[in-house]
């Protein structure tokens, strides 16, 4: 899918998984089903990494930014299923998709690992526990349940993949949870799983993906900023409006970061896209206007020096913009600082296209000359 597709299209999963958990809870996705739980299957060893857990719980969007998937060389986990009479525990891995590891390369959402060891009986007799068949017409809650992954390990290193027992909603059993509980906490660890944010745009306090300058006049705000991931790693990945502060002045103004973005193109709906549950096409223009948002995503990084940052002193009084449709393929967000301290006024500049300038709460400007020729360098 593209990212500016997503929002419509998150909402519209998010209403079919609400609609589906106010019916009723059998077969969710991602699930083992309510009766029939197969046997595990014994694989080499334990993986948190592969890639079908955590798609479960992240939803990254397409082409965002430009990131290597470290789980790509992870092999699918085998599916959940209950234990075979013959296998002995002498560890339990909790996999909990959150949280991030920072190294050379970037910050990257991870995956939490929990070891755990001791007693391992109390859990055996949990997860033998059958799962309840749901029934006619079950009401259950809105509410939806982040479930560990769970894999039990043996002596020799093999490992399997439990299913939790479940209730007629798809609720996990309490009994798995106290019986976890209960065994003894001997390691903690976080692997990495996918770059969120990489080094030189973690360095330069940029953001993987914003809107571009014509969107902070449509929506009235800037940039429409966001970062491959809104909070912690399972949360739903939305972009975030960061609402423009009240106009500041950009006299004394001595440095700027610079991020530089590169427009990422416009996918046009698909056929029925803008249609209801009933079929009947919406007619919301900001609806259509959210499917077809444009986007840029992070090339580079750079700064501005005390010569060309004073320059941005005149930009809220610049001269407005001549109407322009030029296509832009590249922008720059501008972060002005003010005695090593960055204010919270960006400033946006088309490198090419129209090449105009937008601050907050204005209209299009036009740059300054020595401005624009200090940004396309």
């Amino acid at each position: 899918m593209a990212y500016q597709q997503y929002p419509v299209r998150f909402a519209l999963a998010a209403a079919a998984t609400l609609a589906l958990l106010l019916s009723g809870c059998a077969g969710l996705p991602g699930y083992p089903a309510a009766t029939g739980t197969p046997v595990a299957q014994l694989v080499a060893g334990i993986d948190c990494q592969a890639p079908n857990l955590n798609s479960n719980w992240m939803v990254f969007p397409e082409g965002v930014p430009t990131q290597t998937d470290l789980t790509a060389a992870h092999p699918d986990a085998p599916e959940p299923g209950t234990v075979p009479a013959d296998f002995e525990p002498v560890a339990a891995h909790v996999c909990t998709f959150k949280g991030s590891v920072v190294d050379d390369q970037g910050r990257w959402a991870a995956v939490t690992v929990e070891t755990r060891g001791g007693d391992f009986g109390p859990l055996l007799s949990a997860l033998a526990l059958p799962s309840d068949q749901a029934g006619f017409n079950q009401a259950c809650t809105a509410d939806m349940e982040f479930v560990p992954e769970l894999w039990l390990e043996n002596a020799t290193g093999e490992a399997m993949r439990a299913a939790w027992p479940r209730t007629a909603c798809g609720k996990t059993k309490r009994a798995t949870w106290t019986a976890l509980d209960q065994l003894e906490l001997t390691d903690t660890v976080k692997l990495p799983l996918v770059l969120e944010i990489t080094r030189p745009a973690l360095d330069a306090g940029c953001v993987m993906s914003t809107g571009t300058p014509e969107q902070s006049l449509q929506f009235g705000v800037t940039g429409l900023q966001t970062s491959t991931t809104t909070g912690e790693v399972g949360e739903n990945i939305l972009p975030v409006p960061v609402p423009p502060a009240e106009m500041l002045s950009y006299d004394g103004v001595d440095g700027a970061s610079v991020c530089v973005y590169t427009v990422d193109p416009v996918t046009e709906p698909e056929p029925g896209e803008l249609r209801d549950s009933e079929g009947m096409e919406f007619s919301d223009n900001l609806l259509e206007s959210m499917l077809t948002l444009q986007f840029g995503t992070f090339e580079s990084a750079t700064v501005l020096g005390t010569d060309a940052a004073a320059l941005l002193a005149a930009a809220a009084s610049a001269v407005p913009a001549p109407a322009c449709t030029a296509d832009l393929t590249r922008f720059a967000v501008l972060w002005p600082e003010r005695a090593g301290t960055r204010l919270d006024s960006p400033i946006q500049v088309e490198l090419d296209g129209c090449q105009r300038l937008f601050v907050p709460a204005s209209e299009a400007l036009v740059p300054a000359p020595a401005l624009l020729a200090a940004l396309i360098g």
